[in-house]
C-alpha cells in the first residue's frame, strides 16, 4: 500500500511538473509574441488583410467584368485544349516557330466534354472559327484589361474566406489570347497580333492584388505563356516600332520580384488567420498537420522528431498532441512564423530594390540550415513538415519569372533597334536610352544580361541560369535533365534562335509518329 501511494505521489508530482512546465511555456510564448508583434507594427509592418487590401469603388474596378467575360468563353473544335504550338525547344537550344507550321498534331483531344486518346490533326481554320465564335467575349476581356482590376483572394476576416475562383479566369483566358495572337501572326495580320499580345501580356495583372503566393505562381505561369507567344511574334516580319513599343511597355509594367514581396505580406496576414483558427479549434490543428504531411510525404518525414504522430492509426495521439501544442506552444510557433516570414519579406524587398538574387538566396540558405538542425524539442514545438520552406522556394520562381521578363523586354528592344538602325547593336548598352532606360538585369547573378553578335548576323541573348555560372550561352541540359525541353533545365537560359530546316523536319516527323 505504501509503495502504491509512493508511485501515485511520484506520478502526480510528475504531472504537476509537466503542467507547470507547459504553463510556463504558454506564458513565455504569449509574452514573446506580443513583444514581437509590437515591434513589427512599430516598424510600419501590416499584419492583417484589412490593412493590406485597398478598397476600390465598383465603378472603378473591372474585376467582375473581367471574370464575367472569361466565363462566356466556350470550347470549340480546337481551343482551348489543342492550342497552336509555341516556341517548341529542340535539343540544340533552338525552337520551332509555331505560327509557321501549316498544321499541328496532338496525341489527344476533348470531344463532347471528355478526353479522347487518339491522334488529332489541328488546322488554323479551326482556330479562326473558334476565335470568331468567341469574338465578343474576347473583346470584353480586352476592354476589362485596360482598366484597374482589384480582386484579392481573401474576402473575409477568417481563413474560410479564401476564394481561389479568381485564379481560374486568367488561366482560361491566356490560352485564348495566345491562340488569337498566333492565328493573326500566321495570317500576317500584325495589328491584330499586337492587340491580342498586349491583352495577353496584361493578363498577369488580373492577379496583381491576389496578395498570396498561389496568385503569384499563377501569374508566373500565365507570364510564361505570354513570353513564349512574344518570342513567336518577334520571329515575324512586318512589325512597326510603334507596335513593338506597345508590347515592350506592357511587359515593363510588371515586376515579379516586387509583387512577390507584396504577396508575402499577404501570406503573413493569412498566417495570422490560420493561427487564430488554431486557437479556436483543436480539429483545425490536427487537419492542418495531416494536410501538410500529405504535401510533403517522404521517408525523411517519418524520421523527424514528431514522426510518431503521423499515420491514420495514430489520430488519437495526434489529437492529444494538438491539444498540448495549442496550450503550450501555439504562441511560440506563431512568433517563429512571423520572424521567418519577416526574413523572407525583407529579402524579397531587398532583392527587388538591389536587382539581385543574393538576399533571397541567403535567406533560403539560412532557413534550410535552421530547419535542418532542429533539436528534438524544437521538433515538438514546431512539428514537421514545415510550410515555410514551400513559401521560401516560391521566391526562386519569382527570380526566374523576372529573368524571363528581362530577356523578353531586351529582345523586343533589340528588334526595335534593328528596325530603326538596319542592324543589331554591338552591345546592350547601345539600347540605352533610346529603347531602354537601363540594361536589364539577370536575376540569376545580379549582373546585366549577356549578349553578343554572331558572324551570321544573328544574336545571342542569355541568362546564366540558376547555378549563377556563365557558361557562354551553353544550351546543353543540366545533369538529370537530358530529356527535358525546358529552357530552365539547361546550363544557361538562352533566348532561342529559330530552328533550322532539318530540325523543323525532325520535329514534324516526331509529331506524326
Amino acid at each position: 500500500m505504501h509503495r502504491l501511494t509512493a508511485i501515485l505521489a511520484a506520478f502526480l508530482a510528475l504531472v504537476g511538473l509537466l503542467t507547470l512546465f507547459l504553463l510556463l511555456e504558454r506564458v513565455r510564448g504569449q509574452a514573446a509574441l506580443a513583444r514581437y508583434k509590437s515591434e513589427l507594427i512599430a516598424n510600419g509592418e501590416k499584419l492583417s488583410f484589412g490593412e493590406l487590401v485597398r478598397t476600390v469603388p465598383e465603378s472603378e474596378n473591372a474585376a467582375r467584368r473581367f471574370v464575367e467575360a472569361v466565363d462566356q468563353l466556350g470550347s470549340g473544335a480546337v481551343l482551348p485544349h489543342n492550342c497552336p504550338p509555341m516556341m517548341k525547344m529542340r535539343p540544340s537550344g533552338r525552337a520551332i516557330v509555331g505560327f509557321r507550321e501549316p498544321e499541328w498534331i496532338e496525341q489527344g483531344t476533348y470531344r463532347d466534354g471528355e478526353w479522347v486518346e487518339e491522334k488529332v490533326t489541328n488546322r488554323w481554320e479551326q482556330v479562326a472559327a473558334d476565335l470568331q465564335t468567341n469574338a465578343a467575349a474576347l473583346a470584353q476581356i480586352r476592354d476589362a484589361l485596360q482598366r484597374p482590376i482589384h480582386k484579392g483572394l481573401i474576402s473575409t476576416s477568417n481563413v474560410s474566406g479564401l476564394d481561389i475562383t479568381m485564379l481560374a479566369a486568367p488561366k482560361r483566358a491566356v490560352q485564348w489570347f495566345s491562340a488569337a495572337a498566333m492565328s493573326a501572326l500566321h495570317d500576317g495580320r500584325m495589328n491584330e497580333a499586337a492587340e491580342n499580345l498586349v491583352a495577353l501580356i496584361r493578363l498577369p495583372s488580373a492577379l496583381a492584388e491576389g496578395r498570396l503566393v498561389i496568385s503569384e505562381l499563377v501569374r508566373f505561369a500565365v507570364a510564361a505563356i505570354a513570353g513564349a507567344t512574344t518570342w513567336e511574334a518577334l520571329q515575324a516580319d512586318g512589325w512597326s516600332d510603334e507596335a513593338l513599343a506597345r508590347l515592350q511597355e506592357a511587359w515593363q509594367a510588371d515586376d515579379f520580384v516586387a509583387s512577390m514581396a507584396r504577396s508575402l505580406d499577404g501570406e503573413r496576414a493569412y498566417g495570422q488567420l490560420m493561427f487564430d483558427e488554431f486557437r479556436r479549434s483543436n480539429r483545425a490543428v490536427t487537419e492542418s498537420l495531416l494536410f501538410m504531411r500529405a504535401l510533403a510525404l517522404s521517408d525523411e518525414s517519418e524520421d523527424s522528431g514528431a514522426g510518431w504522430l503521423w499515420g491514420t492509426s495514430r489520430k488519437p495521439a495526434l489529437s492529444v498532441y494538438s491539444f498540448i501544442w495549442r496550450f503550450a506552444w501555439l504562441d511560440q510557433a506563431e512568433r517563429r512564423h512571423l520572424e521567418q516570414m519577416q526574413r523572407l519579406i525583407e529579402a524579397a524587398r531587398m532583392a527587388a530594390t538591389n536587382r539581385s538574387p543574393v538576399p533571397i538566396q541567403t535567406a533560403i540558405s539560412q532557413l534550410n540550415v535552421e530547419l535542418t538542425n532542429k533539436n528534438f524539442y524544437d521538433k515538438l514545438r514546431y512539428p514537421d513538415p514545415d510550410p515555410i520552406l514551400t513559401i521560401a522556394q516560391s521566391l526562386k520562381h519569382a527570380l526566374r519569372a523576372e529573368t524571363d521578363r528581362a530577356l523578353t523586354v531586351c529582345a523586343i528592344a533589340l528588334k526595335r533597334y534593328q528596325l530603326s538602325h538596319g542592324k543589331l547593336p554591338e552591345s546592350l548598352e547601345a539600347l540605352v536610352p533610346e529603347f531602354l532606360s537601363a540594361v536589364p538585369i539577370d536575376y540569376m547573378d545580379g549582373k546585366p544580361l549577356k549578349y553578343r553578335l554572331n558572324p551570321d548576323g544573328t544574336f545571342v541573348l542569355y541568362s546564366v541560369g540558376e547555378d549563377g555560372t556563365d557558361n557562354g550561352a551553353d544550351t546543353s541540359p543540366l545533369p538529370g535533365k537530358e530529356r527535358s525541353r525546358r529552357r530552365w533545365d539547361r546550363r544557361d537560359v538562352v533566348w532561342p534562335l529559330p530552328a533550322l530546316p532539318e530540325e523543323i523536319e525532325a520535329y514534324r516527323k516526331e509529331m506524326a509518329e
